[in-house]
């Protein structure tokens, strides 16, 4: 029984289906159109299955988090979470990474350099949020709000958007320079099914979802996934592309110190209680 309820966990709710609904989402909120994929042209190349493994990855990092009526139990290995979206944002670029051509090269390792910078920052705030999940008293609230405020600031950089995307007019298309369209939108696919991911796992750790009934946390996600998804449409092409010393001022200067904040108000937190 314990088997199928982890098998139901990651491959249903909140695992690979839950993965590629939040990426599907995300990319109808940010756009305003839906991906238009042919998986059959992504198993004959490593683009795509590199994409599909992405995609598994974000599936498995989600079951990892305690979200209400999990199948097998509100887990507490959330730092599995960290490897498994990690892994979603960083397999697909392996084949760019390997392909050998100088300027697909650069983008895949600026793409790698920024998100993961950005990913560091979110997981420091979501870890510390996570710490104190159900627990919303006066002592830590502080820690509450200073991680989300951390995570908010982190995650365009940690999920490549706008200014933190990839600087196409050094490079031409980026990481997709080259590919045919069929594998473009997979690789496409499988960045959106990432961020949705992030997007969520962010949104459950920070939000008050682990106090009061069950069923009002998904609300408080969704609801919350619609805000910050439509913003970043409504911001998206009105701020130039940041080159990455740039971003890392950017990060060091703003979301670490909020991060870090929050990590001391974790700590003042559990001195009180």
């Amino acid at each position: 029984m314990d088997i199928l309820r982890m098998i139901a966990a990651g491959l249903v709710y909140p695992g690979l289906i839950t993965a590629l609904a939040m990426g599907l989402l995300y990319r109808l909120l940010l756009t305003g159109a839906a991906p238009r994929v042919r998986l059959g042209a992504a198993l004959g190349s490593r683009e795509g299955l590199a994409a599909l493994a992405g995609m598994l990855a974000a599936g498995l990092g989600l079951a990892a988090m305690p979200w209400p009526f999990h199948p097998a139990g509100a887990p507490h290995a959330w730092l599995w979470a960290w490897a498994g979206l990690e892994l979603a944002f960083l397999l697909p670029l392996a084949p760019a990474l390997a392909s050998g051509a100088p300027k697909v090269v650069r983008a895949a390792i600026r793409r790698a350099q920024i998100g993961t910078f950005g990913r560091a920052l979110l997981w420091l705030a979501i870890s510390t949020a996570l710490a104190i999940h159900a627990s919303w008293g006066m002592a830590s609230l502080p820690a509450h709000l200073l991680a989300l405020a951390a995570a908010l600031g982190a995650f365009p950089i940690a999920v490549g958007w706008g200014p933190f995307d990839d600087e196409t007019s050094l490079t031409g298309a980026g990481v997709h320079a080259g590919l045919p369209p069929d594998l473009r939108a997979i690789t496409d696919l499988a960045h959106d099914v990432a961020a949705g991911s992030l997007l969520a796992a962010a949104l459950l750790a920070a939000l008050p979802t682990g106090i009061g009934p069950a069923w009002i946390a998904p609300i408080q996600i969704a609801a919350g996934f619609v805000v910050l998804a439509s913003a970043l449409r409504r911001l998206g092409g009105r701020l130039p592309r940041l080159a990455l010393p740039a971003i890392l001022r950017l990060g060091w200067a703003y979301v670490a110190p909020l991060a870090a904040a929050a990590g001391v108000a974790l700590i003042i937190a559990g001195r009180l209680t």
